[in-house]
């Protein structure tokens, strides 16, 4: 695929044409290339999609301001793959349900995009961020039940409880 030409991480109709061509044809059943005003979709409906894509891939990501500007390329690409999908299920659901589109071709390519932007755009942490750590964190649970209970105030944390040995 060439380089995303949309901006901000947004792509182009041209971007979302180039992994759906076959569904660029006009009324006569020519393939433009690209969606406009003779193709189904036309081209405002494919921005449409754009604008729908761009909110859910998002929604994954950190702030536009937050990233890198060399990751906006994959962000775009990402995004025309979103686009594309939304495309075929909304004017070709009939062929992405008997398996007679790219539906699961490009769902496929878009997950494992997906991720690996989603692992750059967070430092290739899997917790969302360098500002999230884990601690952990005693509860309630962590006291061994006793039977019969005494004061609460006399038990001990589980991990300093020591059990004795049975008498042989």
């Amino acid at each position: 695929m060439s380089p995303m030409t949309g901006t901000g991480g947004r792509p182009t109709v041209d971007d979302v044409a180039l992994l759906i061509r076959a569904r660029t044809k006009d009324s006569m059943g020519n393939e433009v290339g690209t969606f406009d005003d003779e193709t189904r979709p036309t081209a405002d409906q494919v921005e449409e999609q754009i604008d729908a894509a761009v909110a859910l891939v998002g929604m994954r990501l950190p702030a536009p301001e937050n990233l890198p500007d060399n990751l906006m390329p994959a962000v775009a690409s990402v995004v025309a793959y979103r686009a594309a999908l939304r495309v075929e299920k909304s004017y070709f659901p009939e062929q992405v349900r008997s398996d007679r589109s790219a539906y699961d071709q490009l769902l496929a390519e878009y997950t494992t995009d997906l991720e690996a932007l989603v692992e750059a755009a967070y430092g290739g942490t899997d917790a969302g961020g360098g500002d999230i750590a884990m601690i952990p964190v005693g509860s309630w649970t962590s006291i061994d039940a006793c039977v019969p209970c005494g004061d609460v105030d006399e038990l001990e944390p589980r991990s300093t409880i020591v059990e004795e040995e049975p008498a042989a």
